[in-house]
């Protein structure tokens, strides 16, 4: 009767070390129906009783008392004989669960409502914002006085077309306080508002440096955004990557923003290479002591500067660079695509060059076919295979 599956997803399961062997620690969540009691909304009731310890050498199970609460107790007494504490070892590698973390806040965002009325109403309900999940991070919220191991959710009013931020959930990992949840709340009367995740892309998209630097990139993927505290400003930072997934493309990390939450009519937008550039940019744009353009910062060294240091890495292995007028080539492969706008690609870029003029050029050839097409360098050689030939090539890119 334990739960391995929970809202169409495993469990989350994770690895864990004593220093010599290495297990899978799987959490063991019980589950009620609750159809039949009041208010429940059919929402089901779940708990957390344990956790297996898988050995990963020979499957052997130990099963670790976790709870005190009523169902916790029943489970442990029914199965005294096959229960143990949980070991100290583990004691700063347990992660409370995230299904569970986002079940509760679910629950939370509903009940704590506890005026009938309002209830009824259903204008006080928060809502987790779509696609996004809870994420761990090392933070130091109010109240703490050292850093901890935490998840976080940020919340928003169900109801509330402004997409501001009403408060964020944690839930502290690592024992003994492994579970504990406390939500943050945003005043409602305060005369700042945070904005919420939802709207943070969009600030982000406003933004004029952001623009232009999405234009250079050419449909960067936009990654997770998280909510720090840094001082005493509450900032979401966000990773931009220069390729998405899949088959032969290296996913890079183009640049990083720094959204302020706080909103008094105008968003601040930060962009860098590290967070802490990022960060630097934010403030200049806040404080408006310097020029907020930081695209060219961020795209250094030029497009010709790019592209020669990529024909170094090519003449570095004695190879002639033959840069034809036109290529017609019945069958194509593309090995490989990567982007190289800042600094911080060369070296990603030098590896993907070396690999595929080590794999495909080298064996067969002196020279390396190179060409443009718009922002894009190409790399090739031709093959022939069975009489046919073949265009073999990477694409990079470099920007206009």
């Amino acid at each position: 009767y334990f739960l391995y599956n929970m809202f169409g997803q495993n469990v989350d399961f994770y690895p864990v070390t004593d220093g010599k062997k290495t297990y899978w620690l799987i959490p063991l969540i019980v589950g009620f129906d609750t159809h039949s009691v009041p208010w429940s909304m059919g929402n089901p009731y779940l708990r957390l009783v344990g956790f297996a310890l898988v050995d990963t050498y020979d499957g052997n199970i130990t099963l670790l008392k976790y709870g005190n609460d009523y169902f916790a107790k029943m489970i442990q007494r029914q199965y005294s004989d096959k229960f143990v504490d949980i070991p100290s070892w583990l004691t700063e590698q347990v992660r409370y669960p995230q299904e569970l973390f986002t079940w509760k806040t679910e629950m939370f965002n509903i009940y704590h409502v506890t005026n009938t009325e309002e209830f009824i109403q259903a204008n006080q309900f928060f809502k987790i914002p779509d696609k996004l999940e809870a994420y761990y991070i090392e933070a130091k919220p109010p109240g703490f006085d050292q850093t901890k191991f935490l998840g976080l959710l940020s919340l928003e009013l169900k109801v509330s077309q402004g997409r501001n931020l009403s408060g964020y959930m944690i839930v502290e990992n690592d024992l003994p306080t492994l579970g504990n949840m406390q939500f943050y709340q945003v005043p409602t009367n305060s005369t700042t508002k945070l904005i919420g995740p939802t709207a943070v892309r969009e600030a982000l998209e406003k933004d004029t440096d952001f623009s232009q630097l999405k234009t250079l990139l050419r449909n960067p993927r936009i990654g997770d955004n998280i909510l720090y505290r840094v001082g005493d400003h509450d900032v979401y930072f966000i990773p931009v990557y220069t390729a998405g997934s899949g088959e032969g493309v290296v996913a890079q990390l183009g640049t990083i923003a720094a959204v302020g939450a706080a909103f008094d009519g105008e968003y601040y937008v930060g962009l860098g290479n590290t967070q802490e550039e990022a960060f630097e940019a934010y403030l200049h744009k806040l404080s408006g002591v310097v020029p907020t353009s930081t695209s060219k910062d961020v795209a250094s060294p030029d497009k010709s500067a790019r592209i020669q240091q990529i024909k170094s890495l090519i003449e570095q292995k004695n190879l002639q660079i033959v840069t034809p007028t036109s290529i017609q080539i019945p069958l194509s492969f593309k090995e490989g695509e990567i982007s190289y706008y800042t600094q911080s690609d060369l070296d990603a870029t030098s590896q993907l060059t070396s690999k595929f003029v080590d794999d495909f050029v080298m064996p067969r050839s002196k020279r390396v076919l190179m060409w443009q097409d718009g922002d894009v360098l190409n790399i090739g050689t031709i093959i022939t295979v069975d009489n046919v030939s073949e265009l073999h090539y990477i694409s990079i890119g470099v920007g206009k």
